[in-house]
């Protein structure tokens, strides 16, 4: 089967609509040319069909300028901050971040769903279907939260695997939740401690910090390579009572170590598991509460998270 740039266009304008790739059974609502451009075959169940959509559009988005990936992000429901109801709300939220109004921000919808037409008809390999575990994917990610010193930090430590040849850079990124749930939000020190080096960074949303990694030399596939980083809280600032793992490729396994201030140890903390976009804003407790040890710690476990759902834990400080 042929597909027609007027076809493609169409179905991505169609799934913007409602809660856009987030669509319970989305399998049900994706048309022939996305399914063959995104590679979906028709044993595909809904998860196997969003995690397909929503590769494809972040690969094949990632050199647009940051406004205008943005602008494909947020409508098709994968941006991780405008997980609302309705287009609508997608778009007044994009028009606030751009400071734009919504007129000039459906263009650039437009704009940008073109650019992912373009990309899908191109000639040659870059037309393929081709997703970012294609690529490298996290063989284990150790994250160690640090709240017993003059701020909040956390130490991070992730062993990647190239899973095609001549990988020489990564991409890492962090969203910083807001310090009070309507507050504005806040500012991250980060700090490359061994492995990788620093070569680019942006900030495309208030919340949201993307990094451009180098690594000390290309690997090969199947060769695996460890790098920590350090992200700290700016001191004077406070931090949500959470820390939750959403993880944008696949990741063979997370684990999370907090270790809390004795002089201030919380009421209560709870696990967080396959969380979907917006359960973990409001920071009601979950059912599987975690004790804290004789030196006021946890330590928990996620074999095998899956791409899109949160992972972590969250608590509630006392007083």
């Amino acid at each position: 089967m042929s597909v027609s740039s007027e076809q493609l266009m169409e179905e991505l304008r169609t799934l913007c609509r409602g809660r856009g790739v987030q669509t319970p059974g989305i399998d049900l609502h994706v048309g022939p040319a996305l399914r063959q451009v995104c590679g979906i075959v028709e044993t595909d169940g809904a998860e196997a069909v969003r995690t397909k959509l929503r590769d494809w559009v972040t690969n094949a988005a990632r050199t647009f300028p940051v406004e205008v990936r943005n602008a494909v992000l947020a409508p098709l429901g994968l941006h991780d901050e405008a997980q609302f109801r309705f287009l609508n709300e997608r778009i007044e939220w994009l028009a606030k971040q751009q400071d734009r109004g919504a007129r000039t921000v459906r263009r650039r919808m437009e704009a940008g769903l073109q650019r992912l037409v373009e990309v899908a008809l191109q000639p040659g390999p870059s037309a393929a279907y081709v997703t970012p575990s294609e690529f490298w994917h996290v063989k284990e990610f150790d994250a160690l939260l640090k709240l017993d010193g003059p701020t909040p930090a956390c130490t991070e430590r992730r062993t990647v695997v190239a899973d095609t040849d001549g990988v020489s850079e990564i991409a890492w990124s962090i969203t910083i939740p807001s310090p009070t749930p309507d507050g504005a939000p806040g500012d991250v020190d980060i700090e490359v401690l061994h492995g990788v080096e620093l070569i680019g960074h942006e900030r495309p949303s208030p919340r949201r910090f993307l990094m451009k990694l180098r690594l000390p030399r290309p690997l090969n596939a199947g060769q695996t390579h460890q790098f920590a980083l350090e992200v700290k809280v700016p001191r004077g600032q406070s931090m949500r009572p959470t820390y939750v793992f959403w993880p944008e490729r696949m990741c063979e396994s997370f684990r999370l170590r907090v270790r809390f201030d004795r002089d201030a140890l919380p009421e209560s903390v709870w696990r967080v598991e396959e969380a979907l976009a917006r359960d973990t804003d409001d920071l009601t407790p979950w059912p599987q509460t975690l004790p804290l040890d004789e030196i006021g710690e946890i330590d928990v476990s996620f074999p095998h998270p899956r791409q899109g759902r949160g992972y972590g834990v969250q608590w509630t400080p006392r007083g």
